[in-house]
C-alpha cells in the first residue's frame, strides 16, 4: 500500500511540474507593472517606456543614469515635462 501511495505521489508531482499555463491566459499577463511612483522628480532620466495598459495602475518607467528603473504618475506635470524633453532628443 505504501509504494502504490508513493507512485501516485510521484505522478501528482510530475503532472504539476510538467503542466503549464494556457496560452490564452498567458497572454494577458503584463510582463512588468508599478505599483507605486516616485514622489519626486528624477535626476538627468536617460530613457522611458510606458507600462502596459492591462497594469492595474498606469506608470512610466524612467531608466535613470545610474541604470536604475523607477515609475512616476503619468499624469504629474514633471513626469510630462521629462517625457517631452526626453522625446525631442531623439
Amino acid at each position: 500500500l505504501r509504494s502504490v501511495f508513493q507512485v501516485l505521489w510521484c505522478h501528482c508531482l510530475v503532472m504539476q511540474f510538467t503542466t503549464s499555463p494556457l496560452p490564452s491566459t498567458a497572454h494577458f499577463t503584463p510582463v512588468e507593472c508599478c505599483f507605486e511612483h516616485a514622489q519626486k522628480p528624477i535626476r538627468h532620466p536617460q530613457s522611458f517606456y510606458e507600462t502596459s495598459k492591462d497594469c492595474s495602475k498606469p506608470a512610466v518607467v524612467f531608466l535613470a543614469a545610474s541604470g536604475d528603473h523607477i515609475c512616476a504618475d503619468p499624469k504629474k506635470p514633471w513626469v510630462k515635462k521629462a517625457m517631452k524633453r526626453l522625446q525631442t532628443k531623439k
